[in-house]
């Protein structure tokens, strides 16, 4: 994990020195992601029309997991569990042995907007509220259940906007 926090801090400046120029887009993304292996990450690097880090996969250490902004959902997510329109994915990796996604975004709503939306969405897609509590003043959790899966979500305030922590799987055991 520290390894994959470096690289974050390292890839946000490379991407800052790769919208500077230095070859085409191909050179740059593989110059970020030889830089990446130097510190044992094992990444695919992607930038944008500008020529900024657009979004990284880590290929080790995570499953798999895809960091950047505004991220597209990978094609096997359940798609009876809903991440809101207004959320911008800014995380979301695969949690491997329990058939599921973690994905951390951010949002403009409130909590009380968020958790109505969930509520709304989940419960016509057939989940079951099956508990909500707040454990911190900037911190609200709900849990969802069907069938064999359920979905967890923490929503956590303080800062500009809502991070929102969504975790879906199959129950354990």
């Amino acid at each position: 994990m520290k390894n994959v926090t470096r690289f974050a801090a390292i890839a946000a400046g490379a991407g800052l020195l790769a919208a500077c120029g230095g070859g085409g887009e191909e050179a740059r993304e593989k110059q970020i992601e030889d830089m990446a292996k130097r510190h044992g990450v094992n990444a695919d690097v992607e930038l944008d029309d500008k020529g900024e880090v657009a979004s990284v996969k880590i290929n080790n250490g995570m499953g798999g997991a895809t960091v950047g902004s505004n991220l597209s959902l990978p094609d096997n997510f359940p798609s009876d569990v809903s991440v809101d329109d207004n959320w911008s994915v800014m995380a979301i990796s695969p949690a491997p042995g329990v058939d599921g996604f973690m994905v951390n975004a951010m949002t403009d709503d409130s909590v009380e907007e968020t958790l109505s939306k969930l509520r709304s969405s989940l419960g016509a897609k057939g989940w079951t509220e099956e508990a909500s509590d707040q454990p911190t003043p900037q911190m609200q959790r709900i849990n969802f259940v069907k069938d064999d899966r359920m979905t967890n979500v923490n929503l956590i305030s303080g800062g500009p906007q809502l991070t929102v922590q969504l975790v879906t799987m199959k129950k354990p055991g």
